[in-house]
Protein backbone atom coordinates (compact mmCIF):
# COMPACT_ATOMS: atom_id res chain seq x y z
CA UNK A 1 0.00 0.00 0.00
CA UNK A 2 2.81 2.44 -0.36
CA UNK A 3 1.21 3.49 -3.20
CA UNK A 4 -2.16 4.50 -2.08
CA UNK A 5 -3.64 7.69 -4.10
CA UNK A 6 -0.79 7.74 -6.59
CA UNK A 7 -2.15 6.78 -10.44
CA UNK A 8 0.01 4.02 -11.73
CA UNK A 9 0.08 3.14 -15.67
CA UNK A 10 -0.31 -0.04 -17.00
CA UNK A 11 3.61 0.34 -17.43
CA UNK A 12 4.42 1.20 -14.15
CA UNK A 13 2.72 -1.66 -12.64
CA UNK A 14 4.69 -4.01 -15.19
CA UNK A 15 7.89 -2.83 -14.09
CA UNK A 16 7.33 -2.48 -10.34
CA UNK A 17 5.55 -5.68 -9.88
CA UNK A 18 7.21 -7.91 -12.42
CA UNK A 19 10.30 -6.22 -13.07
CA UNK A 20 10.35 -7.19 -16.61
CA UNK A 21 9.71 -5.55 -20.16
CA UNK A 22 6.39 -7.04 -21.48
CA UNK A 23 4.54 -7.12 -24.86
CA UNK A 24 2.57 -3.91 -24.63
CA UNK A 25 -0.16 -5.89 -26.22
CA UNK A 26 -0.63 -8.29 -23.43
CA UNK A 27 -3.78 -8.18 -20.70
CA UNK A 28 -1.66 -8.99 -17.71
CA UNK A 29 -2.09 -6.28 -15.83
CA UNK A 30 -5.76 -6.46 -16.55
CA UNK A 31 -6.29 -9.67 -15.54
CA UNK A 32 -4.14 -8.86 -12.55
CA UNK A 33 -6.81 -5.94 -11.56
CA UNK A 34 -9.57 -8.05 -12.02
CA UNK A 35 -8.22 -10.92 -9.91
CA UNK A 36 -7.11 -8.36 -6.81
CA UNK A 37 -10.90 -6.98 -7.26
CA UNK A 38 -12.19 -10.06 -6.63
CA UNK A 39 -10.40 -10.66 -3.66
CA UNK A 40 -10.43 -7.20 -2.07
CA UNK A 41 -12.87 -5.11 -3.49
CA UNK A 42 -16.07 -7.24 -4.89
CA UNK A 43 -17.15 -8.34 -1.52
CA UNK A 44 -16.96 -5.01 0.07
CA UNK A 45 -19.39 -1.86 -0.65
CA UNK A 46 -16.26 0.81 -0.54
CA UNK A 47 -14.08 0.08 -3.63
CA UNK A 48 -10.33 0.87 -3.31
CA UNK A 49 -9.10 0.05 -6.79
CA UNK A 50 -10.29 2.11 -9.00
CA UNK A 51 -9.43 3.02 -13.15
CA UNK A 52 -8.73 6.31 -14.68
CA UNK A 53 -9.49 5.85 -18.26
CA UNK A 54 -6.89 6.44 -20.57
CA UNK A 55 -4.35 7.01 -17.37
CA UNK A 56 -4.17 3.72 -15.50
CA UNK A 57 -5.35 3.16 -11.80
CA UNK A 58 -5.11 4.47 -8.57
CA UNK A 59 -5.59 2.90 -4.89
CA UNK A 60 -7.56 4.98 -2.64
CA UNK A 61 -10.95 4.79 -0.60
CA UNK A 62 -13.71 7.05 -1.83
CA UNK A 63 -16.71 7.47 -0.49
Amino acid sequence: MRQTGEVLSRTQIISLVWDMNFDCDTNVVEVSIRRLRAKIDDPFDNKLIHTLRGVGYVLEARE
